[in-house]
């Protein structure tokens, strides 16, 4: 034991400071490597993996809240009953409520909204754009979309997921959402 601690001592003299530090730097790499690198790759890989589900399963959700009357509709006898189901410019306020208290009543937190809007290229469809950041636990935010989504007359724009930390629930997301309604004038409201 006492020759095992004579050549280690040894050995240490012959690498001295600089030898010493890149051998622990070559340690540090390889432990990086094989230990750390594959787990963060996999918690990568299944909150990818997430995303895609959530995304598959809004796309199902919607596809399925279709009746089949609407399935069997051509766009020419669509556009008439979807232009008749959107809501009117007076409860447009309501609508930007909506989103703002659901988001609220489930205990997610909106740091701010950006709002933008303007006429859509067809007469008197208006559409509001909202994108607003998002923090919260992840099923709170898929209850929240799911909630929006059933709304007829809101589209998903935009949808990014973050977990900053592997290791809690929560979730920073940056939604983009679409408000439409019809434009009408007062006199043809009447």
């Amino acid at each position: 034991m006492v020759r095992g601690a004579a050549m280690m001592r040894q050995l240490l003299q012959r690498l001295g400071l600089p030898g010493l530090l890149g051998l622990i730097m070559m340690a540090l790499a390889a432990w990086t490597h094989i230990g750390w690198l594959p787990t963060q790759q996999a918690e990568a890989d299944a909150v990818a993996s997430q995303a895609r589900r959530l995304r598959h399963e809004l796309l199902g959700a919607n596809a399925a809240a279709r009746s089949p009357q609407d399935k069997a509709m051509t766009p020419e006898t669509a556009w008439p009953t979807l232009w008749q189901a959107l809501p009117t410019a007076a409860q447009r306020t309501r609508l930007q409520a909506d989103v703002l208290d659901r988001a609220r009543t489930l205990g997610l937190n909106v740091t701010a909204v950006q709002y933008r809007g303007g006429a859509d290229g067809v007469p008197h469809l208006w559409r509001q754009r909202m994108v607003m950041p998002v923090e919260g636990p992840y099923p709170v935010v898929r209850a929240w979309l799911a909630q929006l989504l059933s709304e007829p007359s809101l589209s998903l724009d935009a949808l990014d997921i973050q977990r900053p930390d592997v290791m809690s629930d929560s979730v920073k997301a940056r939604v983009s959402v679409s408000l439409w309604w019809r434009d009408i004038p007062a006199e043809e409201a009447r």
